[in-house]
């Protein structure tokens, strides 16, 4: 899963992807870096001697190869460079969640199936059904537990025991701000704010400066969608809050907006607010009206995903291409008297793997997936198969992007299993694409905050529900200037009162039974 699907972390995400449900089933099925050279490699071996597994895995939105799979170049190479055959049926991305279940109330299990950390309402994990994999990787994994950094493994790591094969995110701090440069050289702001007090002063002087020079007071100095998304995350986040994570108060676990810092950031927005340095439609803007203000060169300071590095410039460029737009990604400011982690939620796996207990050779498995974190298998799962979608000369990695779509081949992302590659960033992007991108995964690699209930199991809807509890009494504050300190405590208790005490339980139940 990518990374629109992870905004609000392993609670949220897991009732989520448990509620999406739209398209049919589309099955298809056959009958951390930089890994050293010198990786130890499989011998080769024809597909019809090798051993195999049967796979479960998303279609991630992109047309899958039909037929007899093994004759697709994309899993043949694959076959073929392992030595192990994996038996692949593609299900929708919109209703992944909803097959997994269905698979396995019937007793149709895979030997190993993609899931998006440890938990994502499929019940496998919770049932019993899933193999710990210590000693398989400490057999058969060599290039995983190199590549792999010990905060990923921890991430699947339930009281000792590696549950899942986990892909490092290679942007783990999934928020960070988009600032106009641009605005910042035409107001006179000649150095990137590094306080929450100095990011007001340049919100300030976006407000009044009439940095996009059309002479009207038009500009939004920053903008955020509806429900608190995007923004907000970096907002709460000067102050080492994210409110929907796990974080410890008073030796309980409790979402981030109970936490007293969470009550700094609303006093920052609703500073904002009163002097008009925040978008006054926030709370209803749509996606569509979000990008559409920011594309119309109107907002000064946005929040979004760092891998989109490059697309706002790109965006911005051609809306305005008269006027020398320059987006750039800064750190998270540091919120007066804060000295802890800022940034957003850390996610430190993009995707894992996990294998059901019934597998038959969970050897071959672990072999297969090893290979993938190898130099040859990161390169492979970037860039393609030689001849279809790059070419090589001398060392040297010729990419065609275009390659992807013509070939049908974009679902081969589903086997990235590293988190960056150096060679193959350096081969997919060049110039400022290249620069821009950098720097937004810079940014999400230095800073971020940690959840204590990442991995947690999802709760009941009712108990769901109850995390959106605080968007009401946050929007009396921020809108109508309600005080702070009082609105927010008698929040928190009846909060607690109408079922919350009965969530803070599980999150703390589940996270001394299982991460403590």
């Amino acid at each position: 899963m990518k990374k629109g699907m992870k905004t609000m972390g392993a609670l949220v995400l897991a009732v989520a992807l448990t509620a999406t449900a739209c398209s049919g089933e589309q099955q298809n099925t056959q009958g951390e870096n930089n890994a050293r050279n010198d990786a130890k490699q499989p011998e080769t071996v024809s597909p019809k001697e090798a051993p195999s597994f049967k796979l479960y895995v998303s279609d991630v939105n992109k047309p899958v190869p039909s037929g007899n799979l093994l004759e697709d170049p994309t899993i043949k190479y694959m076959a073929e460079k392992t030595g192990i055959n994996p038996q692949i049926t593609f299900f929708s991305h919109a209703n992944y969640v909803d097959q997994l279940k269905l698979k396995f109330a019937s007793d149709d299990f895979p030997d190993v199936y993609l899931g998006y950390g440890l938990s994502q309402g499929d019940g496998a994990l919770e049932n019993g059904l899933i193999m710990p994999l210590n000693d398989l990787i400490e057999q058969h994994g060599p290039n995983m537990k190199r590549v792999i950094p010990q905060s990923v493994w921890d991430s699947v790591t339930v009281n000792g025991e590696i549950m899942a094969i986990p892909q490092p995110n290679h942007t783990p701090s999934s928020r960070v701000l988009y600032v106009r440069k641009d605005w910042m050289e035409q107001v006179g702001v000649t150095a990137i704010p590094t306080t929450s007090d100095e990011l007001l002063d340049m919100l300030r002087k976006f407000k009044d400066g009439d940095p996009n020079q059309n002479g009207e007071k038009d500009e939004i100095p920053f903008t955020m969608r509806e429900n608190f998304s995007w923004t907000g995350d970096n907002i709460w986040g000067m102050w080492g809050i994210s409110p929907y994570e796990g974080i410890e108060l008073n030796g309980e676990i409790v979402p981030g907006f109970l936490h007293p810092n969470f009550k700094k950031g609303l006093e920052f927005m609703q500073i904002m607010y009163r002097e008009g340095l925040l978008d006054a439609e926030f709370l209803v803007n749509s996606t569509p009206i979000w990008s559409q203000k920011i594309n119309a060169g109107l907002a000064g300071v946005w929040g979004h995903v760092p891998s989109d590095g490059y697309k706002w410039q790109e965006s911005l460029t051609d809306s305005l291409p008269d006027a020398g737009v320059d987006v750039i990604t800064i750190p998270t400011p540091r919120g007066t008297g804060y000295d802890g982690p800022i940034g957003a939620t850390v996610f430190p796996v993009d995707k894992s793997y996990l294998i059901m207990k019934t597998a038959k050779d969970p050897a071959s498995i672990i072999k297969f997936f090893d290979w993938l974190y190898t130099e040859e298998g990161q390169l492979f799962t970037e860039l393609g198969v030689k001849g279809i979608n790059y070419a090589e000369e001398s060392g040297t990695y010729f990419y065609k992007a275009e390659s992807e779509v013509e070939q049908k081949t974009e679902w081969r992302q589903q086997f990235k299993m590293h988190g960056y590659n150096e060679q193959a960033f350096a081969a997919k992007y060049t110039g400022l694409m290249k620069e821009k991108m950098q720097a937004a995964i810079e940014i999400s690699n230095a800073e971020g905050i940690p959840s204590l209930t990442m991995g947690m199991p999802a709760v009941g809807q009712n108990l769901f529900n109850l995390y959106y509890e605080y968007h009401e009494p946050a929007a009396k504050i921020i809108i109508d200037g309600a005080p702070v300190d009082e609105t927010w405590d008698q929040f928190a208790e009846s909060w607690r009162a109408m079922g919350g005490q009965e969530l803070i339980d599980e999150m703390t139940n589940w996270y001394n039974n299982n991460k403590k």
